[in-house]
């Protein structure tokens, strides 16, 4: 999981250019997701399907994290 979080860092830096925080920012939701995953005995990210997704979402909201921390999330995972 950790090459495909660092591919997807690589693309924000060099294709879409986004700023530092941005990188930081979707790198930890999504180091988020893959111990959520990792604690679920998914290892990799062909495993997640929608039921799986919306466990984590479910997640998020019991461990009271911000409508624009799961809406990130949301936008990370997409």
């Amino acid at each position: 999981m950790q090459e495909t979080i660092q591919s997807f860092t690589d693309y924000l830096q060099t294709e879409k250019k986004a700023s530092k925080n941005t990188e930081v920012s979707y790198q930890r939701d999504l180091r988020k997701l893959a111990v959520f995953l990792k604690e679920h005995g998914l290892e990799k990210p062909e495993q997640m399907n929608v039921t799986v997704l919306i466990s984590y979402l479910l997640y998020l909201e019991r461990e009271h994290f911000s409508p624009a921390t799961i809406s990130r999330s949301i936008a990370a995972i997409h």
